[in-house]
């Protein structure tokens, strides 16, 4: 299935943010509040909306909410009592259970407690498996023997972060893609009009399915008649809420279930005015547990097939001084070649065969010879060190050389201009031949074998 070529242009640019009451049981709009906060200084964090009645968390922006700016519920301090996540997460409630939402680099150990991970975490969930491709060190891997040519394709350019320092979803200055950690058996789910999408590469959950939520993939009108997704009363997306799909951007929309560790991932999401529903491009449902790739040839809220939420950059991660993650990052989609390699599962079809250009999914890393200077801050080093260890893959076209990550208050004005002083010419593209020739390899899957 061939996309118009204008939905997978990675915009950076601010859409309007349409003000809009997000159905009946938001008790305020979604318009944020207090303007916009100026890069590399702190947030206010949240959406500015009051919450509806369902129990959840949304978490993004250096902040973890519960009431305001996402999913709403106001924790019962009674369940809570003496739960303390042993000390490295937050409880709240889901079905009135007290449930621990964990730090970053903690994953839940039963419902109540925390435990450290080796692999990157989110809200107490592996963010796929350790021996997932995005979580496995790259930097012992050949040099791609066209990487000259890749190189000269993209041109000479300097890494642009695309992310910002407010967390304002109403300013200007709202920069990035946030995501929502939600608890999805105490979520009211938001019934969604597929509006774009070929509906053959796109997962859902019907409504029909009650609380067992079973997911529908492929998400046909025979087989979902009632889509739904566990969307919280005031989400964080991608530019804000807007009601106006006229006004053009990516408007991801990403809510990760800390009861069952599953990702959702929609694109195009604006609210439909007058009620709680959303009219949405596209969406994908991805296992966090699991190393299991979209089919053959099918997208997802990312042109190359890819989860988004795994690669992106994340100021919590960076603040803390480790990044054990792959990143994604776009060049011109004219730039793509029109082919996609391991692990991706689809193109844009925007470019030719030309081989001279990088086909979807290539991997890049900065060069074993870059030195990071002593002098970087924390977050400087932590992500120039990722794209050392874990590199980064093209994942959309877009403008060359854009790597995604959260916004978020926490992002210091010298991660800016130290990690956008990095080149072109500090890059290499890495040949992953020698883990296709390894026994075990299966193409339909993220996994490295040892």
């Amino acid at each position: 299935m061939i996309f118009k070529a204008s939905w997978w242009f990675g915009f950076s640019s601010r859409s309007a943010l349409v003000c809009a009451v997000v159905g009946a049981s938001a008790t305020g709009v979604a318009c944020g509040g207090g303007g916009s906060t100026p890069t590399g200084s702190t947030g206010t964090g949240g959406a500015g909306g009051s919450a509806s009645s369902s129990t959840a968390m949304t978490t993004s922006g250096g902040s973890t909410t519960s009431g305001s700016g996402g999913a709403g519920g106001a924790v019962n301090p009674a369940a809570c009592d003496g739960v303390d996540c042993s000390g490295h997460g937050k409880c709240t409630t889901s079905g009135n259970s007290p449930v621990c939402t964990c730090d970053p680099g903690y994953v839940a150990a039963g419902p109540t407690a925390c435990m450290a991970s080796d692999t990157p975490t989110l809200g107490g969930c592996p963010v796929l498996p350790s021996d997932n491709i995005f979580n496995t060190p790259i930097d012992a891997l050949p040099v791609h023997p066209l990487s000259a040519q890749f190189l000269s394709t993209i041109g000479a350019k300097k890494v642009h972060l695309d992310l910002g320092a407010s967390v304002d979803p109403a300013g200007d200055s709202y920069y990035g893609i946030p995501y929502n950690v939600v608890h999805a058996k105490a979520t009211t789910w938001a019934h969604v009009q597929y509006v774009e999408a070929p509906l053959d590469e796109t997962d859902c959950v019907d409504a029909s399915s009650g609380a067992q939520h079973t997911e529908v993939s492929p998400c046909l009108d025979t087989a979902a008649t009632q889509p739904v997704f566990p969307v919280p009363a005031v989400p964080l997306i991608e530019g804000g809420i807007s009601t106006d799909m006229t006004v053009y951007g990516d408007h991801h929309l990403m809510m990760l279930d800390a009861d069952t560790c599953t990702l959702y991932e929609i694109y195009h999401a604006y609210a439909h005015p007058g009620d709680s529903t959303w009219d949405i491009g596209g969406s994908a449902i991805f296992d966090l547990a699991s190393n299991k790739l979209r089919p053959d040839s099918w997208t997802s809220v990312d042109a190359a097939g890819f989860p988004l939420l795994p690669l992106i950059l994340k100021g919590d991660e960076a603040t803390a001084g480790t990044i054990k993650h792959a990143l994604r990052f776009t060049i011109g989609t004219k730039k793509i070649r029109d082919e996609y390699v391991w692990p991706a599962r689809h193109t844009s079809h925007n470019g030719t065969k030309d081989m001279a250009l990088p086909p979807m999914g290539q991997l890049f890393r900065l060069k074993a010879s870059y030195v990071i200077p002593a002098a970087y801050g924390t977050q400087s080093k932590a992500i120039l060190q990722a794209l050392k260890t874990y590199g980064m893959y093209v994942a959309d076209g877009g403008s060359d050389l854009f790597i995604s990550g959260d916004p978020n208050s926490k992002w210091t004005d010298a991660a800016f201009s130290e990690v956008q002083s990095v080149t072109t010419s500090d890059f290499e593209a890495v040949d992953l031949t020698p883990i296709h020739n390894r026994p075990g390899f299966d193409i339909n899957s993220g996994a490295v074998p040892k």
